[in-house]
């Protein structure tokens, strides 16, 4: 006989706390997207920073919900 043992699944967060997440996700993204609207049209003194931030909002909204991910 082998000693074969499958490892359990790693439990999920609680749905309150995923539903938050995909809210502040999304949030962040839309954010996003304005914000780089925004740094196309704004002043050309500001408009680097707001479009960079812009981008980075938007990349945070992808990074968010992989917190505490496992690969399976």
């Amino acid at each position: 006989m082998s000693d074969f043992q499958v490892n359990p699944a790693p439990k999920s967060d609680a749905p309150g706390a995923m539903l938050g997440r995909v809210i502040v996700s999304m949030v962040l993204f839309v954010g996003g997207l304005v914000l780089i609207g925004i740094g196309a049209t704004a002043d050309p003194a500001i408009a680097p920073f707001v479009f960079a931030g812009g981008i980075v909002a938007a990349s945070l909204a992808f990074g968010l919900p992989m917190i505490g991910a496992s690969e399976r």
